[in-house]
């Protein structure tokens, strides 16, 4: 396991490399003097390591939750279920870092209109987090999004809440999350991938196909989930 101190490091470089934030700005976002940031990146040496409350505050700031690897290197407990009939933990230490290692990914706004017309439309505010399922604890390549249109209903309404991953490369019989050089997302069955590009079924309950190649292709991810419906 890695130092208490690495760990917290390596964390905060995570948030202020995918915000574009420096320390001073991470810092006045969560409420904390500069020097609380800035004595971690600027001195490894030095033996102050952040309590945990001090942290919480770094990941509501953020919105990205505090790794499990993090709160065990402080020496949080782990979290086991309880078997039926055992007493609740005393004084909610457990129950507490429970709540810190909840993991949260990004709700990112998609749509099937071009780029030129999604601000017009777009209620949704950027910089938003949801809890995610299990499956995708510290996959930092995961994204939640709402279904953009109604080519897969009934199986996939439009409007539910659904989450995709760039862990790993589309293959057959994936459904996929694809955005094109518009900016236009669409949810599609993979039925193939050739030297031309990508062969994907239309809508749900049909058979016809649709291809896009690779150069059209802006951004492409793997549903792994699906939670509700709005």
């Amino acid at each position: 396991m890695k130092s208490p101190k690495k760990a917290v490091i390596e964390w905060i470089d995570h948030i202020l490399d995918r915000k574009k934030w420096d320390g001073t700005r991470l810092a006045r976002e969560a409420k904390l003097a500069p020097s609380t940031i800035l004595r971690l990146l600027n001195d490894p040496e030095h033996p102050f390591v952040p309590t945990l409350k001090t942290l919480q505050k770094i990941a509501d700031a953020s919105g990205y939750p505090i790794p499990r690897k993090v709160t065990e290197a402080l020496g949080a407990p782990k979290m086991e279920a309880p078997e039926s009939g055992e007493d609740e933990p005393p004084n909610g230490v457990e129950r507490r870092s429970q709540r810190l290692r909840i993991f949260q990914v990004e709700l990112r706004h998609v749509s099937s209109l071009p780029a030129s017309l999604q601000a017009a439309t777009s209620g949704r505010r950027e910089g938003t987090y949801v809890p995610a399922p299990p499956q995708l604890e510290d996959d930092e390549t995961a994204f939640a999004f709402y279904m953009p249109d109604d080519s897969f209903e009934p199986w996939l309404k439009s409007g539910s809440l659904m989450f995709a991953t760039k862990r790993r490369d589309p293959v057959r019989n994936d459904v996929i999350v694809v955005t094109d050089a518009n900016g236009r997302t669409k949810v599609r069955l993979l039925l193939g991938i050739d030297e031309s590009g990508l062969r994907m079924l239309k809508q749900f309950g049909s058979e016809e196909e649709e291809r896009v190649g690779f150069d059209d292709i802006k951004d492409i991810a793997i549903l792994v989930g699906l939670i509700k419906t709005i």
